[in-house]
């Protein structure tokens, strides 16, 4: 789906697309220096807003939680997590053990901005 900085993510589970609140639902495995050899695994929700319009938030929402198996990824409730926001204004917020990275950045632009998402601006590590 995504690579920058040394990190690539897969998709674990088909992300299903919302309605008009452009609301994703997936899991994605992460792999990089900082991953186990098997990559980190998470259930993940992106909800995608659109710029400058009336009654919608000024934001792109990613949130979610470390799941030890795809199939764990159903359900959000009750489970501790955490939660990146990327305000239009530039400003990003994050709550929760995983702090924003540059591959939630990447893969919310994946997911929010499709329009203006760009493949061919993915950095590849040296060596792949």
């Amino acid at each position: 789906m995504v690579q920058v900085e040394g990190t690539r993510v897969e998709l674990a589970q088909s992300f299903q697309p919302g309605v008009s609140n452009g609301l994703y639902k997936g899991a994605v495995r992460v792999f990089g220096a900082d991953q186990p050899s098997a990559g980190s695994l998470y259930a993940l929700n992106a909800i995608c807003s659109i710029k400058d319009t009336p009654n919608w938030p000024a934001y792109d929402n990613l949130y979610g939680y470390p799941i030890q198996e795809v199939g764990q990824a159903r359900s959000l409730s009750g489970q501790p997590r955490w939660q990146v926001l990327y305000h239009f204004d530039g400003r990003i917020e994050g709550t929760g053990p995983l702090k924003p990275q540059a591959w939630t950045s990447r893969l919310k632009d994946n997911l929010c901005r499709r329009g203006d998402f760009d493949d061919s601006k993915v950095r590849q590590p040296p060596g792949t």
